[in-house]
C-alpha cells in the first residue's frame, strides 16, 4: 500500500515515527516560537520511565518532518508523484551517559521502523540495482547549538511515492 496523498504520507510518516521507542517528541512540521524558553519547551521531553542512560531526567530530545520537494511524473494515464522528506532531529548532549551513542542507536531504530513499515511505499522505491536508494538516508549528523544548548543533531531524508489518476483529479 502507498500513501495516496502528501497529507496520508505525511500522517503515515508520523505514526511510524510516533511509533520508535524513546524517539521523544515529534512534530509535524518544523516549530519556531519568539522566544528560546519557549522554542526549548517545543523539544523538552521527559520520559515516563527510564528508557537509556538518560533516566527520566527531562532533556531535549525532538524531531520534525518537512516535506522538502516535490517530483512529478505522467506515466501511463496516472500522475506519479514523488515526496522528499526532512526528518531532523535533537538531543541533548550528555558525555557522562554517552549521549552521542544513544543517539546514534536512535537514528538506527528510526531507519528500520521506516524500513519495515508498509504505508509509505517503500516496496515501490526499489530501483533495478542493488545501488537503488531505499528507506532513510542519513544525510548528515553532528554537534549543534539548539535552544541555546549543545545537543546532537541528524538529518535523515526519506523519499515516499503517491500515484493519481490525473483523469480524476
Amino acid at each position: 500500500m502507498t500513501a495516496a496523498t502528501l497529507s496520508a504520507a505525511r500522517s503515515a510518516l508520523l505514526a511510524v515515527l510516533g511509533a520508535v521507542p524513546a524517539i521523544g517528541i515529534v512534530h509535524s512540521r518544523e516549530r519556531f516560537a519568539s522566544s528560546e524558553a519557549e522554542f526549548r519547551k517545543l523539544y523538552q521531553y521527559t520520559p515516563d520511565q527510564a528508557e537509556d542512560a538518560f533516566g527520566t531526567d527531562p532533556h531535549i530530545r525532538g524531531w520534525y518532518v518537512r516535506r522538502t520537494a516535490t517530483t512529478e511524473v505522467n506515466a501511463n494515464s496516472r500522475i506519479m508523484n514523488e515526496h522528499r522528506w526532512l526528518i531532523r532531529g535533537y538531543m541533548a548532549f550528555k558525555d557522562s551517559v554517552e549521549s552521542e551513542l544513544i543517539f546514534d542507536d536512535l537514528v538506527e531504530r528510526i531507519r528500520s521502523a521506516v524500513r519495515v513499515d508498509t504505508t509509505l511505499g517503500l516496496p515501490g522505491l526499489l530501483g533495478g540495482s542493488i545501488e537503488s536508494e531505499r528507506g532513510v538516508q542519513v544525510a548528515s549528523a553532528g554537534p549543534v547549538m539548539f535552544t541555546g544548548l549543545l545537543c546532537h543533531s541528524a538529518m535523515l531524508e526519506l523519499s515516499t511515492r503517491s500515484w493519481v489518476d490525473w483523469r480524476k483529479a
